[in-house]
């Protein structure tokens, strides 16, 4: 059975999360995809925790070949432009300008082949005065309003479990443009350069929030808002024995099965109300655990459960039922969570060394053997 992406070539010079989360999705749909790193260490990721072998490298970057190659080098930069008349998308994640001073930017790529798709992933964008300035998803949030508004009863911020600006404001808003411009490419036949912002794609998930803010409908404060715990019927509540329970009663057919549940009529007008009723709904789930909890709600429908752990979560029914835990021998790793009805995923491989496929994918420029050796000697590529 042929995977959607077959056929499209992809060199991925990114590192770390961003690119690499974006470019496995792709070859979970059959892209194939060669990271192309520097030789003397490659992606910084492959030593996150100060581990060799660091499970954070291996995690987004299985179903990946390598290609050790020094772009700095004229005659690594040649080799990169041989190469597109192969592969035909590049991804790349570094600050702007800095393709440009390999003489590998859009325009230099374009020039060799106008087919190419051209994504560059960065923190503030191609232009603009935040264009060179170094960031990390937590300052990304901080930047878009997002942590702002993101925290305590209290009024303390809080930090989010994963990278929402890396991975939500930048990888899936990248490949969201790479596959709207491989379509608009099978019209045309021609690629084009995709600017993907991690902090304008994290602006962006802001939407709908920022139309309520803006019309002065909401407090862009934490738990002053519809969604981040201003009312009872929407919030994180303490159980006894020190765990939580969401509670997502937004519509009043959720409300009023739950408090129907309780036996709480007085409840029902209480949906929206104010800290009185928060606080009393605060008392009713510290009166059981968690475990009795999710077992007095099983059967009613009231988008109440429990916060789970991502160890419990990973052991749950859900995601083993739905193949999304994929056991390796060094651990276990996270699997597709696309699901194509006609194109499956392909079997899970596991990340490459370090150059490990360098001599299979320069082959195919035709080089030979001696060839390939001197470059390794003259630390071009290994």
């Amino acid at each position: 059975m042929s995977l959607a992406l077959s056929g499209v070539k992809v060199l991925d010079l990114s590192m770390n999360l961003p690119g690499p989360y974006m470019t496995w999705l792709l070859a979970l749909m059959g892209a194939e995809i060669v990271k192309v790193e520097n030789p003397e260490g490659g992606d910084y990721a492959r030593m996150l925790a100060g581990r060799k072998n660091s499970p954070y490298f291996n995690a987004v970057n299985r179903n990946k070949k390598s290609l050790a190659l020094n772009l700095k080098h004229p005659e690594g930069r040649e080799i990169f432009l041989k190469l597109l008349d192969i592969y035909d998308v590049v991804v790349e994640g570094f600050r702007p300008g800095t393709m440009d001073r390999f003489g590998l930017g859009y325009d230099d790529v374009c020039h060799v082949n106008p087919r190419v798709i051209y994504v560059s992933i960065s923190g503030y964008g191609q232009y603009g005065p935040y264009r060179l300035r170094a960031g990390h998803d937590i300052n990304y949030l901080a930047l878009a309003g997002i942590l702002g508004m993101t925290g305590t009863r209290d009024g303390s911020p809080a930090l989010p479990g994963i990278q929402v600006a890396d991975l939500a404001g930048g990888s899936l808003m990248a490949l969201v443009g790479l596959l709207v411009a491989l379509v608009q490419r099978g019209k045309t036949g021609e690629g084009q350069f995709i600017d993907a912002s991690m902090f304008h794609g994290s602006f962006s998930l802001a939407t709908m929030v920022f139309a309520g803010i803006d019309q002065g409908l909401e407090e862009p404060l934490p738990a002053r808002m519809l969604l981040n715990g201003r009312f009872p019927c929407y919030g994180l509540y303490r159980t006894s024995d020190g765990a939580y329970m969401s509670l997502g009663a937004l519509e009043y057919k959720f409300w009023e099965n739950f408090c129907h549940a309780l036996g709480r009529e007085d409840l029902l007008p209480e949906q929206f109300g104010g800290p009185d009723a928060t606080a009393a709904l605060q008392a009713v789930f510290a009166s059981r655990s968690r475990a009795e909890w999710v077992e007095f709600l099983r059967d009613v429908d009231a988008c109440c459960e429990p916060v789970l752990t991502l160890d419990e979560a990973a052991n749950s029914d859900m995601v083993i039922g739905a193949g999304m835990i994929h056991p390796h021998g060094d651990g276990r790793y996270l699997g597709s969570p696309l699901r194509l009805s006609k194109s499956p995923a392909p079997a899970d491989t596991p990340a490459p060394a370090l150059g490990e496929h360098s001599r299979e994918i320069l082959g195919q420029l035709g080089l030979a053997h001696d060839h390939l050796e001197e470059l390794s000697r003259k630390g071009i590529i290994c």
